[in-house]
């Protein structure tokens, strides 16, 4: 995927780490600028919107947490969390609360980058070329694309999913008419086992169906099996939504 001008905004208060990082970014044709103060945050984001932030989880009086939450509350942007200190909890909320995607700090620039054009390919909003779109999947109908790893709309376009929810979408669509368990549900998408009172699986689904149903609070296609899970039964019909 060609993106010369993917415009990355980096956080993190880690100067030494946001210089080498971004002299990569930079030298692969990306458009790169780096803030080591997050309270700076929610201003750069109104100066010039990034394409992508990668933001650290570790701040002196805050997390990426927080960060992540104050970022989603006014904007989409895609986020990759990058965190040198790999916490399970941390991962899991980052997820539930809108991140698309957590990696460490070791983590090879060339995957790295790699990563940021796969979440980048996942929420792209603008439209596919009618004849590409034509050779993927018919257009009038949904489609799942697996090697790409995104949710096609009627019209060809990008439905913007995160990590987690494309994972669960994946997960339910591959039993498609039957039943998947929390606990497998949670394994696929979280990488831990389910426990009772966890919200993680529940808290994915309620925004998926926000995406995909055409009455979020009516179900059609992810239903609710209770007590064990969901499933899902069909996209909603072209034109319905």
């Amino acid at each position: 995927m060609d993106m010369p001008e993917m415009r990355v905004l980096i956080v993190d208060d880690d100067c030494a780490f946001s210089d080498v990082l971004g002299a990569y970014l930079e030298k692969q044709g990306c458009v790169v600028s780096a803030i080591s103060d997050p309270v700076k945050c929610n201003e750069a984001l109104h100066d010039a919107v990034p394409d992508i932030i990668l933001l650290d989880q570790r701040f002196l009086g805050t997390t990426g947490t927080d960060l992540l939450r104050q970022i989603r509350a006014a904007s989409n942007v895609p986020v990759i969390m990058v965190t040198g200190l790999s916490d399970p909890f941390d991962r899991i909320v980052n997820l539930e609360i809108g991140a698309d995607d957590e990696v460490e700090k070791t983590i090879a620039p060339r995957e790295l980058l790699a990563r940021m054009k796969g979440v980048l390919r996942r929420s792209g909003p603008a439209p596919l070329p009618r004849e590409r779109a034509g050779a993927e999947s018919k257009l009038g109908q949904w489609t799942l694309d697996r090697a790409r790893r995104v949710l096609l709309r009627p019209d060809g376009a990008i439905c913007r999913l995160t990590t987690a929810e494309y994972e669960m979408l994946a997960c339910l669509h591959a039993s498609r008419g039957a039943p998947v368990t929390r606990g497998v549900l949670s394994e696929a998408v979280f990488k831990r086992p389910f426990r009772v009172g966890d919200r993680g699986v529940d808290s994915v689904i309620k925004k998926l169906r926000r995406k995909i149903e055409i009455s979020p609070d009516d179900p059609q296609s992810i239903k609710s099996v209770r007590p064990l899970g969901y499933v899902f039964v069909g996209f909603p019909a072209a034109g319905a939504t």
